[in-house]
């Protein structure tokens, strides 16, 4: 089933007062049906899901569908496969049908829907024979806006007619023309269990200014049908119906009675929970305020620390450079305290060498001097130098030489 908007008529969703406004259309179709005394060919142009086009071959015509959604193209022949009748996807402002096909074609609430709402015309007058007749219905735009009110123009419709300019279109395509205008009236009914006939007067109320909707039957030929049409369904019994609908609107009322209940008791519980909340909510708030008080302390605190910091790193930045300044300074020491140990390794290294050579010299003379003392003591000891120190003659020696 295609997707319910409201504004396509789906039988066993729309209200049933709705429903036999759209009925009513089609029965009036089928009065014109029946009356013709002959096999009627009849197109119902936007049949939508089929519901008129049942009404149409119950009246006794072959009918055709057509409608530009597929899907309810094919609802609409799951819905009536068994009353013979063809439906297929098309759009109405080009019919896929051969000139003078039918006797009837119905338009009931499209013209509205479309763009180029003309075409639905001219290809209405195309398909249909010359003694043919078109039945084509619309909303009175007057009317129509002021029952929408503050809902405002209806989304779907492209195109409203009022009175005049809708005469006017349909007498621009079709010679004959007449108009019936379509309101829903109560009425007083007066039916035996076995009525063997019908006896009407339905006076209704015919200004158009005033009319719900308008209906009108055009042809290239003269239009004999000019009477007023009623159709009481047999479903318009309005005090049953407003009895029934009193008894279901009470159980709607319990039901929102209890619903409003329930909604009251609810409000009551989120009362308690909203003032919960309220309670909540200022705690929340004071200690916000103290959480920012104690953020901008912080926040204090952070700017003195970075002040701080940025001192500390003044400070470490000259200790830097002081440090590389002393290494430089300690290297440069180091490297000159090199060079004089070096030149101290080598003083000493020469001193060494020198107290060395001088040992070797000295330990050299003191030989040297006690190889003479060992000399002069044996010349001391010569019997010929004794000799001759006694007799003064040769050198004198000290005691001991």
């Amino acid at each position: 089933m295609p997707e319910f908007t409201g504004e396509r008529v789906v039988p066993e969703l729309v209200d049933r007062d709705l429903l036999n406004e759209h009925l009513a259309r089609y029965r009036f179709a089928a009065n014109l049906i029946q009356a013709r005394k002959k096999p009627v060919l009849a197109l119902d142009a936007g049949c939508g899901l089929g519901y008129g086009a049942a009404e149409l071959a119950r009246a006794g015509a072959s009918v055709t569908g057509t409608d530009i959604s597929d899907d309810a193209v094919a609802d609409a022949r799951q819905r009536y496969e068994n009353l013979g009748i063809r439906f297929l996807a098309a759009p109405c402002e080009a019919l896929p049908f051969d000139p003078a096909a039918f006797d009837l074609v119905t338009a009931f609430e499209v013209i509205e829907h479309l763009e180029r709402w003309q075409d639905l015309l001219t290809e209405a007058n195309r398909v249909l024979k010359p003694d043919g007749v078109l039945l084509v219905s619309t909303p009175n735009r007057d009317y129509y806006t002021e029952s929408r009110g503050a809902a405002g123009p209806n989304p779907f419709h492209v195109h409203e007619f009022d009175y005049r300019e809708f005469c006017e279109a349909l007498r621009a395509v079709f010679p004959h023309v007449r108009v019936w205008t379509q309101n829903h009236a109560g009425a007083i009914v007066f039916s035996p269990p076995d009525a063997a006939g019908n006896t009407l007067e339905a006076a209704g109320d015919s200004e158009p200014a005033r009319a719900h909707f308008y209906l009108a039957a055009c042809s290239q030929s003269p239009i004999a049908a000019n009477e007023t049409f009623a159709w009481v369904p047999s479903s318009a019994n309005v005090l049953r119906e407003r009895e029934q609908h009193i008894a279901k609107l009470t159980g709607e009322l319990e039901q929102k009675d209890a619903w409003l209940r329930e909604t009251m008791q609810a409000h009551a519980e989120l009362q308690l929970t909203h003032e919960a909340l309220n309670a909540e909510l200022v705690r929340a708030n004071t200690w916000s305020e103290d959480l920012t008080r104690e953020l901008a302390q912080r926040k204090e605190r952070i700017v003195e620390l970075q002040n701080e910091h940025d001192i500390r790193l003044t400070w470490i930045k000259d200790l830097d450079a002081q440090i590389e300044s002393a290494r430089v300074e300690l290297e440069r020491m180091r490297t000159e305290l090199a060079g004089r140990q070096r030149e101290a390794q080598a003083a000493i290294d020469q001193l060494e060498n020198t107290v060395i050579e001088r040992t070797a010299w000295a330990e050299s003379l003191n030989a040297e001097i006690a190889e003479y003392r060992r000399e002069l003591q044996r010349i001391g000891s010569s019997h010929w130098v004794r000799a001759g120190a006694k007799l003064g003659v040769g050198p004198r020696l000290r005691d001991g030489q």
